[in-house]
């Protein structure tokens, strides 16, 4: 999540206009974990939205059928995973914590509590999680206290408990600005992590760091956990707050600068080789002089969706976005999204917008597709993720929805 938009930087969720109303809505929550131990509530505010639920779904399931159960409230939730074997569904709170939702109810103890290693507000503190493929490891991705990118490994023992003594940093990317952090990280089949990073903050790429081979910044990363080696998949990126990695693609919600908000999709990721970086603690890491045609090019900060934006940057293998909406009455940043692999959205990616509360799907199997939107006016979605093969909707005002139907 998070961004600038207009040139203005602000301290939670996503560039926009609503800003100060996001700031006011972190100071405010509750210091402490709100837990709920109960089974799944039904929504009453939101509703699904007329349309063409069937167009270009893929599918012959009435997805107006479909509605929204609270399942919990966590402090400024941002992120959940799960893990191999196991049916517990593991939530991110920003402030530093992980807690696990068992059986339809939240435990009260943290899995892992490191708030004393970072700062949950703004756009900085813990925002990412992803488990290995057998599920003994995680692997995190927050800013420490310095405000710097920190991707790190724990163990995880057969109860679902974190060893904090366990933890080792992998690799850590110096910040120069507060914002444009992105924070999230996946597991590939293979066992590496792909990690996409934001421009580095401030408004428009003020650095050029983004389509600069020699930056970490704006780049989808892969790490090998077992030697910290670094590669370089894509570049051209602005803040991909959420990722998500289906049927060996990779998609991206990329948060946009003044009228556009993105999703991407980064193809054939196990077949990508990649370009080698020297692993290192800085953003300025020099690259092996990557051929043009190594990898995609998303184009920020020479475009913005498919608008020339910086006219001094080049992007000449620009790869547009799969899907762009404008600012308005769609919103303002979109905060990431997950494909479905059940129920009436099977196979489709779910995607929301930070600033009008709106929730879309569109078809995985088509070129250009059609944005079909199910609920509106939904309370600051931070994030759409997928865990045990459900979709999960959060607030960063507290509440976590399911995807049900």
């Amino acid at each position: 999540m998070f961004g600038t938009t207009s040139g203005r930087v602000f301290g939670t969720a996503f560039g926009s206009t609503l800003g100060r109303i996001a700031l006011e809505v972190a100071t405010t929550a509750l210091a402490l974990v709100a837990l709920v131990a109960c089974g799944a509530q039904p929504v009453g505010a939101p509703a699904p939205v007329a349309g063409d639920p069937l167009n270009e779904s893929g599918s012959s399931e009435d997805v107006s059928t479909i509605s929204l159960l609270e399942v919990a409230t966590l402090d400024q939730p941002v992120d959940a995973a799960s893990r191999t074997g196991d049916d517990a569904v593991y939530f991110v709170s920003r402030t530093g914590t992980i807690h696990r939702l068992v059986n339809g109810a939240f435990e009260s103890t943290a899995v892992l509590d490191i708030s004393d290693l970072t700062e949950g507000e703004g756009e900085q503190g813990l925002l990412g999680l992803a488990f290995s493929n057998d599920g003994a490891t995680a692997f995190v991705n927050y800013t420490d206290t310095s405000g710097d990118t920190t991707i790190a490994s724990l163990s995880v023992d057969a109860g679902g408990m974190f060893d904090r003594a366990s933890l080792r940093t992998l690799l850590t990317i110096e910040q120069p600005y507060r914002n444009h952090n992105a924070g999230d990280l996946v597991v590939e089949p293979s066992g590496t992590l792909l990690v996409p990073m934001g421009d580095g903050g401030s408004a428009d790429d003020p650095l050029r760091v983004s389509l600069d081979d020699s930056s970490l910044l704006g780049k989808v990363l892969r790490i090998d956990p077992r030697d910290g080696a670094v590669t370089m998949l894509a570049k051209g990126l602005r803040n991909p707050w959420r990722v998500d990695l289906f049927d060996d693609r990779l998609w991206l919600a990329d948060v946009g600068q003044n009228t556009w908000e993105e999703v991407s999709v980064l193809e054939g990721v196990s077949k990508r080789i990649g370009v080698p970086l020297e692993t290192a603690s800085s953003a300025s890491t020099p690259a092996n002089s990557p051929t043009p045609s190594s990898i995609t090019d998303f184009g920020w900060s020479a475009y913005e969706a498919n608008d020339r934006f910086n006219s001094d940057q080049l992007s000449p293998d620009h790869t547009g976005p799969v899907v762009a909406y404008r600012h308005g009455d769609d919103g303002c940043s979109v905060s990431g999204g997950a494909v479905a692999t059940n129920g009436a959205l099977r196979n489709r990616y779910v995607f929301a917008d930070y600033c009008s509360g709106r929730v879309w799907s569109i078809a995985t199997d088509t070129a250009a597709p059609t944005m079909v939107l199910h609920f509106e006016n939904l309370d600051t979605p931070s994030a759409v993720v997928r865990a045990n093969d459900e979709v999960f909707i959060l607030s960063l005002s507290g509440t976590i929805w399911k995807l049900d139907g």
